[in-house]
């Protein structure tokens, strides 16, 4: 297990938590109060909400003696006096400057905010970075994502090929929370079956609105026209417009041309994505799909996309017959 909140193998006295990612800020949090308090001993853990509380109550708390255990864990959220952002309550910064400088021996306070910067200027924030284990929670790589899939799924006694995480980590668009979730529903699933496989991420893990366009232009490659309409008739039960549709197609197609450009002038699907600011796995598939057209055929639908839009939002007809007749056009290409 990945233990940054560790200090030559011990926990620390003070912790600040912080950053975007609250399934990250979680997980720490609770092996933190796991890793203090192995027997469970609730007496001597407290909670505190600083929306409710003031800070006196969080260092009262840490200056008591703890009653079962060798450690008194207190735990203090939102610490949003950490940022730039206006307090609601007052709260007694001088008091909490001079703990940090000699915290008690045997409590173990930790501060997490939800918050992408702290405010330096500050001077509890300053020495904070100094004394205490500051840990930003900052959203992941997909490289670390891939490798959290993987320690997961092989501590599961499973396994999982790359095209399934990679399908996985684009569904599920690359957020630690919603991965980590779906990830269990799947461990669930494939139960006593060794492998976990794509066929079950695509069961199980809600498609999203992108992923459901990817699919529309499948159909549109393989001339599959009622499929296509039965499935914008589908996005529009769930509340989706077909101008916003036609807007994700285009982008699509735009996707494929310069995806096809650029493969053929010998880029890699990471460098492609970086260049047009796509997902790799979304480029992947465009690229997969763009072998289907030549640059002429791309060049056409987006003329056609381009021209259903205009019409569209100059009222030249019903948008859904417009959109209809754009799908029988696109797929007789």
């Amino acid at each position: 297990m990945n233990t940054p909140w560790l200090v030559n193998g011990k926990v620390a006295n003070l912790y600040l938590l912080f950053g975007t990612e609250r399934h990250l800020l979680e997980k720490w949090e609770n092996e933190i109060v796991k890793a203090a308090l192995p027997d469970g001993e609730r007496f001597d853990y407290m909670k505190i909400d600083l929306n409710e509380q003031v800070l006196d109550a969080v260092l009262d708390e840490a200056e008591t003696v703890p009653f079962l255990s060798d450690k008194r864990v207190v735990v203090a959220k939102p610490a949003s006096f950490l940022t730039g952002a206006k307090e609601k309550k007052a709260q007694n910064l001088e008091r909490l400057a001079e703990y940090i400088v000699k915290p008690a021996d045997y409590a173990v306070v930790v501060f997490i905010v939800e918050a992408e910067k702290l405010d330096e200027r500050k001077t509890v924030v300053k020495r904070l970075k100094e004394r205490a284990v500051v840990l930003e929670a900052k959203k992941p790589t997909t490289e670390e994502l891939f490798r959290f899939v993987l320690d997961a799924v092989n501590a599961s006694g499973h396994k999982m090929e790359r095209p399934a995480i990679e399908r996985l980590l684009f569904l599920t668009g690359e957020a630690w929370g919603g991965l980590a979730r779906e990830l269990d529903k799947l461990i669930l699933y494939a139960g006593d079956r060794s492998e976990i496989t794509r066929e079950d991420v695509d069961a199980l893990v809600p498609r999203t609105l992108e992923d459901n366009v990817f699919q529309l232009t499948d159909h549109l490659i393989k001339r599959q026209v009622e499929p296509a309409i039965r499935l914008v008739r589908d996005l529009e039960k769930q509340g989706q417009e077909v101008l916003a549709l036609l807007g994700l197609m285009a982008r699509q197609y735009r996707m494929m041309n310069l995806s096809k450009r650029l493969s053929e002038q010998g880029y890699g699907e990471k460098q492609i994505a970086g260049k047009i600011g796509a997902h790799p796995y979304a480029v992947k598939l465009a690229i997969q799909s763009s072998r289907r057209f030549s640059f002429a055929q791309l060049e056409t639908a987006l003329v056609a996309i381009t021209e259903t839009d205009e019409n569209m939002k100059t009222g030249r007809g019903d948008k859904r017959v417009l959109f209809d007749t754009l799908i029988v056009r696109l797929a007789t290409l």
